[in-house]
C-alpha cells in the first residue's frame, strides 16, 4: 500500500473514532455543565495547567524522534520506553510533593488553591498511567496503523465519560471530572497492550538515546514555548480574575478550538508519520501536505465559522445566563481556532523537513508578543481582552508559518490561498443562510432548532462546495464508489452466510 493510500485509510479510521468520541464528549460536556459549577471546571483547569507544564518534560522529544527514526527501531523503542517511564515517575513525585506551592503560584484565591491540591495530586496519576502505553501507541502511529490505535482511545473516552457523568449525578462535584480523567487514562493504557504486538525488552542504548534527544530537543523546546503561550493566559486569568472567570474562559477556549483540537489533531497524528516516510521526496511531500490541508480545511473552517456565528444563540439557549460572559471570548477564540486548524500541518512539515528549530523560532516570537500584551489585556478588558490578543497573535503566526512552510515544499503563498479562499467564502455564506433561517425555527425546542440550523448550514455549504470545488466533487464520487463497493461486498457476504445457514 502506498503512503498516500495509507494516509487516507488512517485518516478514515481516525475520523470514525473522532466522530464517535467527540460526539460523546460534546454530550458529556453538555450534561456536566448542567450538573456542575463553573468553579468545578476552574479547579480542574488549574490542576491540569500545573500537570501539563510538568508533562512537557515527559517525552523529552523521544516520541517525535521515534516516529522520525529510520534504523534500529526496536532498540530506539526500548530506549524511548524506559526514558518516558522514568521521566513520568519523576514528574509524578514533583507534582505530588510540590502540589501546594504550585497551586498557590497560579491561583488567585488561597481557599481555591487549597481545594486544588488534592485535585492536582489525583490527576498527576494520569501522567504515570499513560506513560505505560505511550511507546506502543507511538509505534502504531509510526506504522500508520490507526485502525488499531483508535480502539484504546475510543474505549477510554467513552468509559471515562460515562463514569464522570454517573459520579456527577451522584453529587461528587469536581471529583466526578477527576475520576473520569484518571479512569480514561487507565483504560487506554491497558487496552493498547491488547492491540499492539510490541513488548519492551527493558534495555537502554545510550548512543541511540543521545541521537534521539539531539533530534527531539528542538521539538521539546518549541513545545515548552507553545505551552507557555497557550497556558500563560490561564494563569493570568486565574491569578487576576479568579476561578469562575477561568471556568468561563476555559469553556470558551475548549469549545471554540474544537476544530483545531479535535479535527486537526486527528490529521496531525497521521501527517507527521506520513511526512516522515516521504521526507526524501519533495513532490510527494508537497502533494500530501496540500491535499491534507485542503481536506482538513473543508471540515474545520465551516465548523469554526459556525461556532463564531452561533455563539450567542448557543450560550443563551443551551447553557443559560451563568455562561453569558463566555460569548464574546468564544467568538474571538473561534478565529484563533480557525487559524490553528488551517495551520496544523505546518509544524509537521518543519519536523519532517529537518527544520524543527523553526518551530522554536516561531514559538519564541509568539511568546514575546503574548507576554508583552497579556497583563494589560487581562487587567483592563478581562477574558475578552485575552481572547482578542490570542486571535491577533494567531494571525501573525499564521503568516510567518505559511511563508516558511512554502519554502520547504516549494509552493507560493498564492497557491495556498487559492486553495483556502473558496472554502472560507462558502462557509461564510452558508453560515449567513443558517443565521437568517434560525429565528424562523425558534418555535421549535432548542434541542431541535439549533441542530436544524446546523443542517441548513451544512446543506448550503455542501451545495456551494460541490459547485465550486472540483477536487471535492472528485473525492465525493470516489468515496461514494468505495462505499457502494464495500456495501456490495457486505451484502454478498451476508447473503452467502444466510444461504449456508439455510442449507444446514
Amino acid at each position: 500500500m502506498t503512503v498516500k493510500r495509507q494516509t487516507a485509510v488512517s485518516i478514515f479510521w481516525l475520523g470514525v473514532a473522532t466522530i464517535v468520541t467527540r460526539a460523546f464528549s460534546a454530550l458529556q460536556m453538555l450534561i456536566l455543565a448542567k450538573l456542575l459549577l463553573p468553579a468545578d471546571f476552574g479547579l480542574v483547569q488549574v490542576a491540569t495547567l500545573a500537570i501539563s507544564s510538568l508533562e512537557l518534560f515527559r517525552e523529552l522529544g523521544f516520541g517525535s524522534a521515534l516516529i522520525y527514526w529510520r534504523r534500529e527501531v526496536e532498540d530506539a523503542a526500548d530506549t524511548a520506553f524506559l526514558i518516558i517511564l522514568s521521566s513520568s515517575l519523576l514528574i509524578y513525585l514533583i507534582a505530588f510533593f510540590g502540589a501546594e506551592p504550585l497551586m498557590q503560584l497560579i491561583s488567585k484565591d488561597a481557599a481555591a488553591a487549597i481545594q486544588a491540591v488534592p485535585v492536582l495530586r489525583a490527576l498527576a496519576l494520569t501522567t504515570v498511567i499513560s506513560s505505560i502505553g505511550q511507546v506502543p501507541i507511538i509505534l502504531l502511529a509510526k506504522d500508520l496503523n490507526f485502525r488499531l490505535k483508535i480502539i484504546p482511545d475510543m474505549f477510554g473516552a467513552i468509559g471515562g465519560g460515562i463514569l464522570a457523568i454517573a459520579l456527577a449525578l451522584a453529587g461528587f462535584g469536581v471529583w466526578s471530572l477527576v475520576t473520569g480523567y484518571v479512569v480514561e487514562a487507565l483504560i487506554v493504557a491497558v487496552a493498547v497492550w491488547f492491540v499492539s504486538s510490541w513488548r519492551p525488552r527493558w534495555r537502554l542504548r545510550w548512543t541511540i538515546a543521545k541521537e534521539m534527544f539531539a533530534y527531539g530537543k528542538s521539538i521539546v523546546g518549541s513545545q515548552i514555548l507553545v505551552f507557555l503561550i497557550t497556558h500563560i493566559d490561564d494563569a493570568f486569568v486565574s491569578k487576576l480574575l479568579g476561578p469562575a472567570s477561568l471556568g468561563h474562559y476555559g469553556f470558551a477556549y475548549n469549545t471554540s478550538n474544537l476544530p483545531a483540537t479535535h479535527i486537526t489533531r486527528l490529521v496531525g497524528q497521521v501527517t507527521f508519520p506520513a511526512f516522515s516516510k516521504v521526507q526524501d521526496s519533495l513532490e510527494t511531500l508537497r502533494d500530501i501536505y496540500l491535499k491534507t490541508t485542503h481536506y482538513v480545511s473543508l471540515v474545520s473552517v465551516p465548523a469554526a465559522i459556525c461556532i463564531i456565528a452561533f455563539a450567542p444563540e448557543f450560550i443563551h439557549d443551551v447553557y443559560g445566563d451563568k455562561w453569558v460572559p463566555a460569548i464574546v471570548p468564544l467568538q474571538l477564540l473561534g478565529i484563533y481556532g480557525l487559524i490553528r486548524s488551517v495551520a496544523a500541518n505546518m509544524g509537521n512539515v518543519f519536523k519532517a523537513g529537518g527544520k524543527p528549530q523553526w518551530l522554536m523560532g516561531i514559538a519564541l516570537f509568539r511568546l514575546v508578543l503574548t507576554v508583552a500584551g497579556l497583563y494589560p489585556a487581562t487587567y483592563y478588558y478581562g477574558i475578552t481582552g485575552v481572547s482578542a490578543l490570542s486571535a491577533a497573535i494567531a494571525v501573525l503566526d499564521f503568516a510567518i508559518s505559511l511563508v516558511l512552510t512554502n519554502r520547504i515544499v516549494q509552493m507560493t503563498v498564492g497557491q495556498f490561498m487559492w486553495m483556502l479562499l473558496p472554502i472560507l467564502v462558502n462557509a461564510t455564506v452558508a453560515a449567513a443562510v443558517a443565521k437568517v433561517a434560525y429565528p424562523q425555527l425558534r418555535f421549535l425546542p432548542v434541542a431541535v432548532a439549533l441542530p436544524l440550523a446546523g443542517v441548513i448550514m451544512l446543506i448550503a455549504y455542501g451545495l456551494l462546495t460541490w459547485t465550486t470545488d472540483a477536487e471535492s466533487r472528485q473525492m465525493a464520487r470516489t468515496l461514494w464508489r468505495e462505499a457502494r463497493r464495500r456495501g456490495g461486498q457486505f451484502v454478498a457476504w451476508a447473503s452467502a452466510k444466510v444461504l449456508r445457514k439455510g442449507a444446514a
